[in-house]
């Protein structure tokens, strides 16, 4: 007998991973970009990779359904917004804003089924 699983449509994923690599996009920006007053500095790379972590997660949660990844995806949302509220990059608080949205849409988002092996 087959094994069913449930998994989530991947829209909120893909908009959480889209959204993650935009602030890190503008992260790299403000860190290459002379006279942005972030530009070189340890707190803008590090913005830049906690944003390719939240896109690492909204992988995982594609790949693994799991919602543990969703958990610690939230968590570095959050980081990485506050992180960039100290930069004063604007623009990454609202690509994380996006993110959030993601967080919701794969929250409540049409679930569909999967035929799997038996466990």
């Amino acid at each position: 007998m087959p094994h069913t699983r449930k998994r989530r449509s991947p829209l909120g994923a893909t908009l959480i991973a889209l959204a993650g690599l935009a602030g890190a996009a503008i992260a790299f920006y403000l860190y290459i970009t002379p006279l942005t007053g972030v530009t070189g500095t340890v707190g803008a790379l590090i913005v830049l990779v906690a944003s390719l972590l939240v896109a690492l997660g909204a992988v995982l949660m594609m790949a693994t359904g799991h919602r543990v990844w969703r958990w610690l995806t939230v968590l570095g949302i959050l980081g990485t917004a506050l992180a960039a509220f100290f930069l004063h990059g604007w623009w990454i608080i609202v690509a994380m804003a996006v993110a959030l949205v993601g967080v919701v849409l794969d929250g409540i988002g049409p679930v569909r089924k999967t035929e799997g092996a038996a466990a």
